[in-house]
């Protein structure tokens, strides 16, 4: 006798394909994927490295690509790639510095070690004025001489060498030392780079002033 159940096979569910893991490429971040064809590798403008004095003007950049030639404009006389880790190696100590470092988990480290370097220098960051390192290794820290805040957004430059659109965050330039801070002032009185300049001292000695004021 035919039986009337019809016979229902078990559907296989397709085979889900693997979703690639965040790469790191070193222990200090140089870049950091999250698909295939996506990158946090952002070069600065080079009319930024320009107007803060360019090759000439610095001695050292930690942070450059694997092939400093991909670099919209040389940064330093002496680029440090990845390969050579340049939060590993030691610094000249009388070494000026400019330093676009690797944004995200890790940029605590790179700003400490400018904070605290001999030969002070100048730095690009994101401005993220409650994290730890901001207090850190910017706002508190006694080396830290001066401050601008970008006026607008910047617009990163591609690896392949085409320009992205608007940051998603302002941009803040912080200084270490006299000579640092002497021309970012420079480069903000020419017109070479908008933004505010805040002298980091003379904050620190307004909000004394205030505090000595409001307890007499």
């Amino acid at each position: 006798m035919q039986s009337n159940v019809l016979q229902f096979k078990l559907a296989t569910r397709p085979k889900r394909l693997a979703v690639a893991k965040p790469t790191r490429l070193t222990t200090v971040c140089y870049k950091a994927s999250d698909k295939a064809h996506t990158s946090v590798d952002w070069y600065t403008p080079p009319a930024i490295v320009k107007a803060l004095g360019g090759k000439r003007g610095f001695d050292l950049d930690p942070c450059t690509p694997e092939d400093p030639s991909r670099l919209p404009a040389p940064t330093a006389r002496r680029m440090i790639p990845p390969s050579k880790d340049g939060l590993a190696m030691p610094w000249p100590k009388q070494a000026f510095v400019w330093m676009n470092p690797p944004y995200g988990k890790g940029i605590e480290k790179w700003l400490s070690k400018l904070a605290n370097h001999p030969g002070g220098g100048i730095a690009l960051v994101p401005v993220n004025m409650e994290t730890g390192w901001m207090h850190d290794c910017v706002l508190s820290h006694p080396n830290a001489t001066a401050i601008l805040f970008t006026r607008g957004r910047l617009r990163f430059v591609r690896p392949d060498g085409t320009t992205g659109t608007a940051a998603p965050s302002g941009s803040l330039v912080v200084t270490y030392g006299k000579r640092a801070a002497d021309h970012l002032q420079q480069a903000q009185a020419s017109g070479a780079l908008h933004g505010k300049f805040f002298a980091i001292q003379r904050v620190g000695q307004v909000a004394t002033a205030n505090q000595e004021s409001s307890n007499g």
